[in-house]
């Protein structure tokens, strides 16, 4: 069954049209789609209306959200948690690998959140080189030492779009007794995962950027067996068996991943159940009741539409620093020119809305980063082209 995404991103999406957006943002944070809102308003309005009366079936709609992303990565409902953001959930993660602690290895332009809390917690981090803004796995391989335990990276760069082939590299990390850490943040909700068969020791992520839930969700993934030799990092009163009791000696702690839920207190329900809407919207609507089937239109989407945008961008003067081949590539196009600034402005003002980045370390940005989601259009991207063909600053 084909997907109508024209009236998807009509009905889910009105403030496009109505706002006359070209909207090249999802990197940053989406826009926030209709089914997301509607739920996210339910549980105001039930707030509002009853209080605290439904407090228990709260509950009961998170586990359905667990059910739908564990369906989605190929996991155990149990092994999935929900916290504040991506940081939260790498911030969890190494407290609970400090006592273990061992050689991370990471790629150059790795987002900072994914090693930060490891490097205050003294892991040494070993930089991946890339190579034309690929990190092919001999890369990896060349830094193994005796001393590598973990590897960290971001199943899609942030920076410049390469998506990493998370099967040969679960494959790698398997090979040489690694533990696979996958920030999948530019990722969740737009390309296929799964855990298994990619060998994914823990994964986190957020529903800010390509779901369109907006702020203040993080899920993470621990497999179960690192919770059994590790123990959890962090828990609270409802992480224990019979919590109602109200026993505060009792130190029965549920030993798994979900007893981490908002590291252990009551959920941020207003932003959680937001959550519902964009994963009904992408299993009911555009999968026809199948999620996964759903995530795979989404990525055939999103790679048609980068491809469209990468040979138009091949006939203007700005650089492509994105990786061009399919495999490789994600919803995010990178661009360089020594007046990007100028540029991104002048985007910005013919109401094209992108990021203006730089090179870490520069003093400049020249960068400006497109990110181009389901919801977007190949009109998006030709409009988003002649008002570059029409800017004086190349």
């Amino acid at each position: 069954m084909s997907v109508d995404w024209e009236k998807i991103r009509e009905e889910e999406y009105p403030t496009i049209r109505k706002n006359n957006l070209i909207y090249l943002l999802s990197a940053g944070a989406s826009i926030m789609n209709k089914s997301a809102f509607i739920e996210g308003l339910n549980y105001l309005d039930q707030m509002r209306t009853y209080g605290d009366i439904n407090y228990e079936l709260f509950f009961l709609e998170l586990d359905q959200i667990r059910k739908q992303i564990a369906e989605y990565i190929n996991s155990d409902p149990s092994e999935i948690a929900f916290l504040l953001n991506t940081t939260s959930g790498i911030s969890a993660s190494a407290y609970m690998l400090k006592k273990d602690i061992g050689e991370i290895i990471y790629p150059s332009i790795e987002f900072p959140t994914s090693i930060h809390m490891f490097r205050k917690l003294g892991f040494p981090c070993v930089r991946i080189d890339h190579e034309n803004g690929k990190y092919p796995i001999k890369n990896f391989k060349k830094k193994l030492s005796k001393k590598t335990k973990y590897s960290i990276q971001s199943q899609v760069q942030s920076f410049n779009g390469f998506r990493q082939n998370l099967e040969e590299y679960g494959a790698f990390c398997k090979k040489n007794g690694l533990l696979n850490i996958v920030n999948s943040t530019q990722a969740f909700g737009v390309f296929e995962i799964d855990v298994k068969s990619q060998n994914i020791d823990i994964l986190v992520s957020n529903a800010l950027k390509w779901l369109g839930c907006g702020y203040g969700i993080g899920i993470i993934y621990i497999n179960e067996n690192l919770i059994k030799k590790y123990n959890l990092p962090f828990t609270g009163w409802l992480s224990i068996n019979d919590p109602f009791a109200m026993d505060n000696e009792n130190m029965d702690i549920i030993q798994q991943t979900r007893a981490m839920d908002s590291l252990g207190g009551c959920p941020n329900f207003a932003s959680l159940l937001t959550l519902r809407g964009a994963l009904s919207l992408i299993k009911e609507k555009i999968g026809a009741g199948d999620i996964k089937l759903g995530i795979k239109k989404i990525q055939e989407r999103i790679i048609s539409l980068t491809s469209y945008f990468l040979e138009k961008l091949d006939n203007t003067d700005l650089k492509i620093i994105t990786p061009r081949e399919k495999e490789y590539r994600s919803g995010i196009i990178t661009v360089e020119h020594k007046n990007a600034k100028k540029i991104h402005r002048y985007l910005t003002k013919n109401n094209v809305f992108t990021t203006l980045k730089q090179y870490p370390k520069a003093d400049n940005e020249t960068l400006i980063r497109f990110a181009i989601n389901y919801y977007n259009n190949f009109q998006d991207l030709e409009k988003t082209i002649n008002i570059l063909n029409s800017c004086r600053y190349f």
